[in-house]
């Protein structure tokens, strides 16, 4: 691992020295951890408290923390957690496969491959697929005909990806992430429940993330769509025709059903169900395991099952957690009228 100045570390991410700018840092550790050769960062008083007088090699801080120095160095910047997600990548870059295609890799007709690419050991490909320059594709990984893969993107080990799926540039899928499956479509027969064919397509823009074992149906007649920037966590369901806008944050084990539409900068936490055919407004958010059983409003925040304004989900969790202590008084009413012979009004 490399060894940085201070200094040097402030230039990086154009933040302002406080203290010895000379001093070595070699690595970075959490708040807790960090000894005098690390790199760390507080977000707030709180956790500069945890810091103390404790001396560290370096320490990221915005502009309003109440510096105690005792030997550390300290880099103010508008952004402490930014700033140190950034210098990660350079204490711990990014392992890069060598490009070319393995041998044991097996390409389709009329496939192409752009320079730089990387196509790891037993990666299927089929016919008439793009892969784009500098794109890593994982071992183990099935890619299907008709598929178009843009730049510089990461394709992890064991992840399919079915015909007609479109894939912009800087996508990251995570270890067994599945675009383009079939949507659960089905209906009454005579002779029981019908498939119905799924013909549309998958599509994934440009500077998306999609987390380990999460799925993305292509579109029953339509497209199935992930905006530009959106970040999908693990083990997220996304049903066919879905759209999902620019910037969006969906977390661990979501659910969307079909044909719902989630606007522009919404974030859904982790287990939040969503209904088909719905429509969640940009910037919406919704907590954690919520119930979207109707449309959300733009900039609205939702809670609870089924969802509502989080203030109203609030309320109603206070007046659920007042009923045993209501049911106490109400018996204690009861046996009071009983024991005076009156019965009380109903």
């Amino acid at each position: 691992m490399s060894s940085f100045t201070v200094q040097q570390l402030a230039d990086l991410v154009g933040g302002e020295v406080v203290g010895d700018g000379s001093k070595p840092v070699a690595g970075v550790a959490s708040v807790e951890r960090a000894g005098p050769t690390d790199l760390t960062f507080v977000m707030n008083e709180r956790y500069a408290q945890r810091l103390g007088r404790r001396q560290v090699g370096a320490c990221l801080v915005g502009p309003q923390i109440d510096l105690q120095s005792n030997g550390t160095s300290f880099i103010r910047v508008p952004s402490p957690e930014l700033a140190f997600s950034q210098l990660l990548e350079v204490f711990h870059p990014e392992k890069r496969p060598p490009p070319g295609v393995h041998p044991t890799a097996r390409l389709g007709q009329g496939t192409t491959i752009g320079d730089g690419a990387s196509i790891g050991p037993y990666v299927t490909i089929g016919d008439q697929t793009s892969i784009g320059p500098g794109t890593e594709v994982g071992p183990h990984t099935h890619i299907d005909d008709d598929v178009t893969i843009g730049a510089d993107c990461r394709i992890g080990a064991n992840c399919t990806i079915l015909h007609d799926t479109r894939i912009g540039d800087r996508v990251r899928l995570y270890t067994g992430a599945r675009l383009g499956v079939d949507g659960f479509g089905h209906t009454p027969g005579a002779e029981g429940m019908m498939r119905i064919p799924q013909v549309g397509r998958c599509i994934v823009e440009s500077d998306v993330e999609i987390g380990a074992n999460s799925t993305v149906d292509r579109g029953a007649l339509g497209d199935t769509v992930v905006g530009q920037g959106t970040k999908i966590d693990n083990l997220v369901h996304i049903a066919h025709n879905v759209t999902i806008g620019p910037n969006c944050v969906i977390v661990a084990q979501v659910g969307i059903a079909g044909s719902t539409r989630i606007g522009a900068g919404a974030q859904l936490a982790g287990q939040v169900g969503v209904a088909g055919h719905l429509e969640v407004g940009a910037g919406a958010r919704i907590a954690a395991q919520a119930g979207v059983i109707g449309d959300v409003p733009s900039g609205a925040v939702f809670s609870g099952y089924p969802a509502r304004p989080h203030r109203e989900a609030m309320r109603a969790s206070a007046g659920m957690f007042r009923i045993p202590e209501i049911l106490k008084r109400l018996a204690r009413v009861e046996r009071r009228f009983e024991g005076s012979g009156d019965e009380p009004e109903r």
